[in-house]
């Protein structure tokens, strides 16, 4: 959900409430909302806004109280200055030692605060029991899995958070929270709730998503005080009848559900407002529908709807209808009833055509209709003067009627994936239009009718058959994001560099081959995408761009790199895969504020040899120089201290540096289909490391099979392991020789291995215990068996391979 437009995109006059559905959605337009399945619009009573306005990652992120409550406490308690009273649990010490000695608890005037969110808590601390005014408590993502029944003795106690924990159950003892109002158990592993919870008198706000739910619980059935529910993402099939007497209920959250009917008591609730039941398996709406005549939010997304009975659009208060991803064919004439309409969202349907009468509806202020079957637009659509966005992308239209153009504040077109030719001139009109997307589609020529749009900020003509930009396109003063990539530039027009606002420019998969001087006007640019294009060489035009920080000129022909680029002092990510380069560029090694590198050349020149002053890029963050021709990575690399992707597949790699076993924040390793034979000690070190690869490599220490599974641990126990059995491998081949060789040449043997005392001594008492001198060739043999019994096969062969060299010698 997880996974921003400007507030400016927000509807007006309206207080939203999170409840779990669209946390991410408040500041998105609702064609956005619709593209992410993030319709759902948080959930929200427009009459009673209680105390939960960031509720969870779902609903509350970290529970703050709203602007009226806040205004109750003095700002000193709110900004900490009269924290006191370091909580801490005499009962479990181990508990206590989790929460940080900063954690205080806030009290003035009698209210009190606690706030004990991702802490590591299994229980709740016995202290927080004893404090009989708390109103608030948040326990948000921490390991509860039980609530102890002392939880009964905060009788005060007015918002519970106890979000992403792992319940499995709720006290009894919980109907003693008399003045309970808001209530966050989401994201746990609830399968029912007490019967017990029916006592709760007081509860407004109930937030039970994302647990396991079956059955509708019958102790909600009684709260009639309820205003708002969020049961979503659980495993509930039907609602039950009882539930009509839930009479208060403004707001109803049942997506991602597996009801199949659309349930008929939903239709005697007669003041729900707002009613979400996306992501379920529903094939039909009920004529009952018309009884919910409060309503003015439903969100019907991701269902199996082929129809829409006329009795909905009897629903005259509705304000925003979501009927996306279902299988509609038909809009019926009666929607001009629906007076209120301010957003109608009925993308990826099957829809041909759309009623003439929806231009009635002339409060209607987003229209989505992407992702359907449509060849053009109702004909008197001028008559929707208050919309503010129009979405018609992936339909089947080739041409764009001119009548839009009298929509005076229309502020983004997103018309993607059609077959438009042309795009009428008239647009220049729409003075308020901020964002177009006109890509992929049949444009020959640059719409000059865009030039006119003084406001527009965000430009989208990819995937056209544009060859030349025109010189009134540096009228659109203000445009800050330009996509021309996928057209037919043959060369980087003048023109373009008179947009001096621009942050971005993706002019890839072109075929452009030089860069005009006057690109050092675009002050601004700070992205720059010139891939799959015919440059020959490094533009030393591009190193006059100050503010660059991404650039991309991976798929050319570029065989050299300019030492102008040290100018880029500001580049974080520069792409220069699969080009001509003759050797690695040392001039990028001067670009101290790099953070992301890719030298992947699978159709480019390999290179051979990094250099050493890689080491100097010690800002670099992710290093991709897969599929070249490198043997080694030099010991520098360990320089490389914030490193977290390394990708060198597919090379000559024999050995890897010791160095790179320092890269503590290291999370990606792909060194498959390399030569590595063997995995330096001290991999124990890369503690961050999660992805690891080392595939296709002809590997014996550790063997393939330990590498197969790609888990770090299960390599460095191997290593480990073996280091150990060396250790004493090694020890008694020392003992084997040193007690072979002649007294005479016993010193030179010590200094020669570098021997301390403690070593040279153990080894003259071996000589002394050992009776027998061997002969050169039984001192073979006996290392022989000792490798074979240790499993060491590659040595072995090696020593037999010399034993048979030295007797074809001597023959």
């Amino acid at each position: 959900m997880s996974e921003n437009l400007s507030t400016s995109r927000k509807e007006k006059n309206e207080e939203e409430v999170t409840a779990g559905l669209n946390t991410d959605g408040l500041n998105k337009s609702p064609q956005e909302i619709s593209e992410r399945d993030v319709e759902k619009d948080t959930l929200y009573s427009l009459e009673n806004l209680e105390v939960f306005q960031n509720l969870s990652t779902s609903v509350l992120q970290e529970t703050d109280l709203n602007a009226e409550e806040l205004n109750q406490i003095p700002q000193e308690v709110v900004e900490g200055d009269a924290k006191r009273d370091q909580l801490q649990s005499e009962e479990n010490p181990g508990v206590a030692e989790k929460v940080s000695t900063h954690i205080l608890y806030e009290v003035k005037h009698g209210d009190f605060i606690v706030k004990l969110n991702a802490k590591g808590l299994r229980e709740i601390p016995q202290v927080i029991f004893e404090i009989k005014t708390l109103k608030y408590l948040h326990l948000n993502n921490n390991e509860i899995k039980t609530l102890h029944k002392n939880l009964g003795n905060l009788t005060n106690l007015e918002i519970l958070s106890i979000e992403g924990n792992g319940l499995i159950a709720l006290p009894p003892e919980i109907s003693l929270l008399h003045k309970l109002r808001v209530l966050n158990i989401s994201h746990n592993q609830l399968s029912c709730l007490p019967k017990e919870l029916s006592k709760l008198v007081n509860i407004k706000q109930l937030f039970v998503s994302h647990n396991n739910i079956e059955e509708f619980p019958a102790a909600l059935e009684s709260l009639e005080t309820l205003e708002i529910l969020d049961v979503a993402v659980n495993n509930l099939k039907t609602l039950p009848e009882n539930m009509v007497s839930m009479k208060n209920l403004n707001v109803l959250n049942l997506d991602s559900n597996q009801i199949l009917i659309f349930p008929k008591v939903l239709c005697y609730l007669p003041n729900l407002i707002k009613l979400s039941i996306s992501g379920n398996l529903i094939q039909s709406l009920p004529k009952d529908i018309k009884e919910l005549r409060r309503l003015q939010a439903l969100s019907m997304n991701h269902n199996k709807l082929t129809f829409l009975p006329v009795q909905l659009f009897q629903l005259a208060k509705i304000q925003k209808l979501r009927l996306d991803d279902n299988k509609l064919e038909v809009l019926s004439d009666k929607v001009e009833n629906l007076q209120e309409l301010r957003v109608l969202s009925l993308a990826n349907n099957l829809f041909k055509n759309i009623s003439e009468n929806l231009c009635n509806c002339t409060m209607l202020e987003y229209l989505i209709l992407h992702g359907n079957q449509l060849t053009q637009l109702p004909n008197r659509m001028h008559r929707l003067k208050r919309l503010r966005e129009l979405c018609i992308s992936r339909n089947q239209m080739d041409n764009l009627d001119e009548q839009i153009s009298r929509i005076k504040d229309l502020s983004i077109i997103e018309a993607s994936g059609n077959a438009l030719t042309c795009i009428p001139v008239d647009i220049k009109n729409c003075m308020q239009i901020i964002k177009v997307d006109l890509s992929y589609n049949k444009l020959s020529q640059f719409p000059v009718g865009l030039c006119a749009l003084v406001a527009l900020k965000i430009l989208n003509l990819r995937g056209n058959y544009i060859s030349e930009i025109i010189t009134e396109i540096s009228f659109i003063e203000n445009l800050e994001h330009l996509e021309l990539n996928r057209n037919k530039l043959s060369y980087f027009s003048e023109h373009l560099c008179r947009l001096t606002k621009l942050i971005y420019l993706d002019l890839s998969e072109n075929e452009i081959n030089s860069i005009p001087k006057e690109v050092s006007n675009m002050k601004y640019l700070q992205v720059l995408l010139l891939y799959h294009n015919k440059f020959v060489s490094f533009p030393r035009e591009l190193c006059a761009l100050n503010s660059l920080q991404t650039l991309d000129l991976s798929e050319n022909q570029i065989q050299c790199i300019p030492s102008d680029i040290c100018n880029l002092q500001m580049i974080k990510d520069l792409n220069l895969s699969n080009n001509q380069l003759v050797s690695f560029p040392s001039e990028i090694c001067h670009l101290s504020s790099l953070e992301k590198l890719k030298l992947c050349q699978i159709n480019g020149l390999k290179l051979t040899k990094l250099p050493e002053e890689l080491s100097k890029l010690t800002c670099l963050r992710e290093l991709d120089i897969s599929h070249n021709a490198l043997k080694d990575i030099p010991e520098g690399i360990g320089e490389l201290k914030h490193l977290v992707s390394l990708t060198a597949n597919n090379n000559y790699i024999s050995q890897l540096p010791k160095s790179v076993t320092s890269l503590s924040d290291l999370q990606q390793l792909n060194l498959s289909g390399n030569q590595l034979i063997c995995l330096p000690s001290g991999l124990q070190h890369l503690q961050s490391l999660k992805d690891i690869n080392f595939d296709g490599n002809p590997l014996i220490r550790p063997p393939q099979e330990v590498c197969k599974g790609k888990q770090l641990y299960t390599i460095v126990c191997y290593l480990e392991s073996a280091d150990e059995r060396d250790g004493k491998i090694l020890q008694k081949i020392f003992k084997i020789i040193s007690g072979n060789v002649s007294f005479e040449n016993f010193e030179f043997f010590c200094q020669k291995l570098q021997f301390n005392n403690a070593e040279i001594k153990s080894l003259e008492n071996n000589r002394l215990v050992t009776n027998k001198t061997l002969t050169p060739a039984e001192m073979i043999d006996q290392l022989i068996r000792v490798l074979t019994m240790t499993g060491m096969h590659y040595l072995t062969n090696k020593v037999k391979a010399l034993k048979l060299y030295t007797q074809s010698v001597k023959f």
